[in-house]
């Protein structure tokens, strides 16, 4: 990705998926995206890939989320200029809603730790449930920040707007599908992204046509009322029967990208390896030593994060991919046995061995019993987590990396006849892959625990 400037005064960005993005020099709008590119809190996520730890499995996934953040305040322009056309005549058009809206988009993933998913597991097993939404709106608001310096000189308030939008789990109002939606620009840009930088070949999307047919319907959100039997409606994108095979393909898409690349076992093992090995940092950060036990400096970012029970924002913003990488090498000499093997195994790529209890056999009732029977073999094992067992990988139409994807809401809806309709009730073919896959593996600290659990001998 590069920049170029032009003899009009625009700024243009050449980009892998969308050809050329223009910041417009006669666009306030454009020319704050492009101020806010430039801040230390959105450079750093030069150093936080998109995938996370794919690359160990797909050698050429080593994306960023810079790059998708640009990608999907691009095509956030583009729905939001589908927002306006399509707003029903009873609507006023409100251009700083509008602007909000593009704004978010370019911002919400801000609050991605290092290894994205991977490091909000590692703080909800330790009792700190804080996603990463809630770490965006606190880099947007933060008053010493740029970001929030950068939104109120362009609109006063702007920065607890935007905030707001990206820590709202329900949808607020016709523009909030733009960020979310079953048709919102973060997954308009990363299903495409991830399918070129990993060279999966399926999983294809036809993004012009299901743009060019999404139309505006109104689902339900809630169970109904008890007293009057009335149910609470909010307006989001739909799309028309012509689209019907144009999205079957694109939850096609979603899925085989699940299961090819978000779901691999070998990143799933890769995120439980980086998961015991922060863990275990984690706990000797709050004892006795932990410059020596972890073998970081005492006041390497890593520690500093985990020893303040309520990590600041500058202490969040001090950790990337980059930080947590270089630290592997240094504790590769660490006292503690564990976090010595497991950095040393990590950067090394010598991983834990996986079994796929999907590969004994594909008859359901086989796998359980061959679950029940591994579970039985190494409960000692289990315990002490030299094996682990996932089984939090579940794959459906409507699977969402990182969280539940279930809200009717960010459902793919077709107007049949006005009405919106949920796909799978007009597709048998989305209806055959709406019962959700779990994928069972084990991954095991030594091999022969894996071969034993595979029953050879």
């Amino acid at each position: 990705m590069t920049r170029s400037y032009t003899t009009s005064g625009d700024t243009t960005i050449l980009h892998p998926v969308h050809g050329l993005i223009t910041f417009r020099a006669e666009s306030k709008l454009d020319q704050l995206a492009w101020a806010l590119l430039d801040t230390p809190e959105f450079q750093r996520l030069r150093r936080v890939r998109q995938l996370g730890v794919s690359e160990l499995v797909f050698p050429s996934a080593t994306h960023t989320r810079f790059a998708h953040c640009i990608g999907v305040f691009h095509t956030a322009r583009v729905l939001i200029g589908i927002v306006k056309r399509l707003l029903p005549i009873e609507e006023t058009w409100s251009p700083e809603r509008a602007d909000t809206v593009v704004i978010a988009a370019l911002l919400h993933d801000l609050g991605h730790g290092p290894f994205s998913h991977t490091f909000e597991t590692v703080q909800r097993r330790r009792g700190q449930n804080k996603k990463h939404e809630r770490w965006s709106a606190e880099i947007v608001r933060n008053p010493w920040g740029q970001i929030a310096q950068l939104l109120n000189d362009y609109r006063p308030g702007m920065a607890d707007e935007v905030a707001a939008l990206l820590e709202a789990e329900d949808p607020i109002d016709l523009y909030h599908a733009v960020v979310s939606s079953s048709f919102d620009a973060d997954r308009l840009d990363y299903l495409r992204r991830d399918r070129l930088m990993t060279g999966t070949q399926a999983g294809a999307i036809d993004f012009d046509w299901l743009t060019e047919h999404i139309r505006i319907g109104k689902v339900i959100t809630e169970a109904a009322d008890e007293n009057d039997g009335s149910s609470p409606t909010t307006p989001t994108f739909c799309l028309d029967s012509k689209a019907l095979p144009a999205a079957e393909q694109f939850l096609l898409a979603r899925y085989t990208l699940h299961e090819q690349v978000y779901f691999h076992k070998t990143t799933r093992c890769v995120e439980y390896m980086i998961t015991r090995l922060l863990g275990s940092v984690a706990a000797r950060a709050g004892g006795e030593d932990p410059s020596t036990m972890t073998g970081l400096p005492e006041d390497h970012p890593l520690l500093r994060f985990f020893q303040d029970g309520t990590p600041t924002v500058d202490e969040y913003l001090a950790l990337d991919d980059i930080v947590v990488t270089a630290a592997m090498t240094l504790m590769a000499d660490a006292a503690d046995p564990l976090i010595r093997e497991l950095a040393g195994r990590v950067r090394q790529r010598k991983l834990y061995k996986t079994l796929d209890v999907r590969s004994l056999g594909h008859d359901e009732g086989r796998q359980r019993k061959r679950v029940r029977d591994i579970d039985r073999m190494f409960p000692d094992e289990l315990a002490d987590g030299s094996v682990f067992k996932d089984d939090g990988a579940g794959i459906g139409i409507y699977t969402q990396i990182g969280g539940d994807d279930d809200k009717t809401h960010k459902k793919l809806h077709i107007l049949d006849a006005g009405r919106p309709r949920e796909i799978s009730e007009m597709s048998p073919m989305v209806q055959a892959m709406s019962h959700k896959q779990i994928m069972t593996r084990y991954y095991f600290e030594r091999k022969e625990d894996r071969d034993r659990a595979r029953g050879k001998r």
